[in-house]
């Protein structure tokens, strides 16, 4: 089945595109999509471990499972002054 991730800030940069669909076996642990997510585009590694996660409205945890018919949002750190 296809998980659909939204990617923001600089993750939408990198990965050149805002949404993707990557083939992973759901349900599955955020964590696990991250690691698939990051087998399709490597150059997302050094960012991913300060993703923040969310589903919906929700903030996740990459220990929460994954439904094959939700979209993640990852959402980049924000730095400012």
């Amino acid at each position: 089945m296809k998980q659909k991730i939204e990617l923001y800030g600089r993750l939408r940069e990198v990965a050149s595109t805002q949404t993707v669909e990557l083939s992973v076996d759901t349900p599955c642990t955020i964590a696990e999509a991250l690691t698939a997510l990051v087998r399709e585009y490597p150059a997302l590694a050094d960012t991913l471990p300060r993703v923040a996660c969310a589903v919906g409205d929700e903030m996740r945890t990459r220990q929460d499972i994954l439904q094959g018919d939700e979209t993640l949002v990852l959402l980049p750190p924000v730095s400012g002054g």
